[in-house]
């Protein structure tokens, strides 16, 4: 994982209580913070599809019906939120100490809507920062990798106040042992996303892969099942 130069962000508190991320060198842009209950994701919940019509669930749950997933690179939880309303039980890893504490004030002002049992018993943040620190007894039937690769062009798809946020994760520039640690937890499989053109890392564990217009979800077997 690459070095993020936190000395150019700074986290502030608003009056409602949201934690937003922003540059401090462009103070005009736009706040990066996570919200469950409004906007985007509040529309994806009431609108957006099930299981079999959302990529990132076909590719996590598979056959499963509820299956405990760990999302290893939560980044601002809008995947694990998906996996969560869906049915499944999501355990966040977030390795970048800034974005985890977007993450879990997030999840505090969700929870206050008093739909617990999303945002207390089936969204848990974790309390150490990746899958590898991870000393509990929870064995995952998936092991979610998202990891954040360089942008190919700068976009105007792109907003300014996501640029300041990828800014601030940096390079996951060590994507194959990730992939290696989560092989090796995982009971039935490890979903990563990648941009549609990135490299498959493991072409011999490979199994499947779920394609959208933008993303693939490389689907591969895990090494506890293999050694059944």
């Amino acid at each position: 994982m690459s070095v993020s130069r936190i000395w150019m962000f700074a986290a502030v508190r608003d009056a409602d209580g949201v934690v937003g991320l922003g540059s401090v060198n462009e103070p005009r842009q736009g706040l990066v913070f996570v919200d469950f209950t409004g906007g985007t994701m509040a529309h994806r919940r009431q609108f957006g599809g099930g299981k079999k019509s959302e990529a990132v669930a076909r590719a996590c749950f598979g056959n499963m019906n509820a299956p405990v997933i760990f999302d290893a690179t939560a980044g601002l939880g809008r995947d694990a939120f998906v996996n969560a309303y869906l049915g499944a039980t999501v355990h966040l890893f977030e390795r970048n100490p800034v974005v985890r504490l977007l993450l879990k004030n997030g999840l505090e002002r969700a929870a206050r809507t008093g739909d617990s049992e999303i945002y207390h018993e089936r969204m848990i943040l974790e309390n150490v920062p990746d899958i590898a620190s991870y000393t509990g007894p929870v064995i995952p039937d998936t092991v979610y990798l998202d990891p954040m690769y360089p942008e190919r062009q700068k976009s105007a798809l792109v907003k300014k106040e996501m640029r300041t946020f990828h800014d601030l994760i940096g390079i996951d520039d060590d994507r194959h042992e990730l992939l290696t640690v989560a092989r090796n937890m995982a009971s039935r499989r490890v979903v990563m996303k990648n941009p549609k053109w990135a490299e498959v890392l493991d072409e011999k564990g490979k199994v499947a892969e779920v394609v959208t217009k933008n993303h693939r979800f490389d689907i591969y077997s895990p090494v506890r099942s293999s050694e059944q």
